[in-house]
């Protein structure tokens, strides 16, 4: 199997990178030279890595195409190429609806959208697939697992939620400052914490049948530090702010759907 990408940034180099480290049976990847610095690298570091100049030249000689390019490059890019319709297409582009990739390029292929993170080059990331093809659904399981949104809108919402990536160093720099004020090193204390989270979501993907809330009452004492933490994060509004965030972000995202 050969698999192409039109479009090739830092996703599609940890996608490439985390299929490569896998036992996908993949013969060659095709990229396009743009961003000429992350597909020379990645053809130096494989040999099945081939870097390819002319976007349409990869369509062709792929099985499995890979969408990369900026959503607002989008429809500029794919309007000069041609899609055949027995290709299998994943899309990596935010935002950008399936009709209109496939208006776009004059198909009727089979089309995937995914929301792969940085993590899948060391499969450890769950990515959220719509509609969940079984062959993308299997090549994802592989790059740390997958998960198949049934409709449009949970799609998004699992674009949603990877927003909270920012607020999750965000919550450790602010807890790392405030050690470093009680006297500890910067470096020892982002070790501690790192270490800390870590533990936590190691504990985490080994109860997969343990809701959140449930986990919770196994790692705190009623009325101990941790409770007294997590109640004065909620008694500051700290969970409807994360409400607030998510429904502006999931509403930015609807709208760039529509704008695509």
């Amino acid at each position: 199997m050969k698999l192409g990408f039109v479009g090739t940034g830092a996703i599609s180099d940890a996608v490439i990178r985390g299929v490569l480290r896998s036992d996908c049976a993949v013969d060659e990847i095709i990229v396009s030279r743009r961003s000429e610095h992350i597909s020379q690298k990645l053809a130096a570091d494989f040999d099945r890595v081939r870097v390819e100049d002319d976007n349409q030249a990869i369509i062709d000689q792929a099985d499995v195409i890979f969408l990369a390019v900026l959503p607002q490059l989008s429809k500029e890019i794919l309007s000069g190429l041609h899609m055949p319709d027995d290709k299998k297409v994943v899309s990596l582009i935010a935002t950008i609806p399936i009709a209109d990739m496939k208006a776009w390029l004059d198909t009727d292929a089979r089309f995937d959208r995914a929301i792969p993170l940085p993590p899948v080059e060391h499969h450890s990331c769950v990515t959220a697939v719509y509609p969940g093809s079984p062959d993308v659904m299997a090549l994802f399981e592989k790059l740390g697992g997958a998960v198949a949104a049934k409709t449009i809108d949970a799609f998004d919402g699992y674009a949603t939620g990877s927003a909270l990536m920012g607020t999750y160093f965000t919550v450790l720099e602010n807890a790392a400052q405030w050690m470093v004020a009680q006297g500890s090193d910067y470096a020892d204390a982002r070790r501690y914490l790192a270490a800390l989270f870590a533990g936590l979501s190691e504990n985490t993907a080994k109860s997969p049948d343990q809701g959140f809330a449930d986990l919770y009452e196994g790692h705190i004492t009623a009325g101990g530090l941790n409770d007294q933490v997590a109640q004065t994060f909620l008694r500051e509004k700290g969970g409807a702010a994360i409400h607030t965030a998510l429904d502006e972000v999931f509403a930015r995202v609807k709208a760039a759907s529509k704008g695509g």
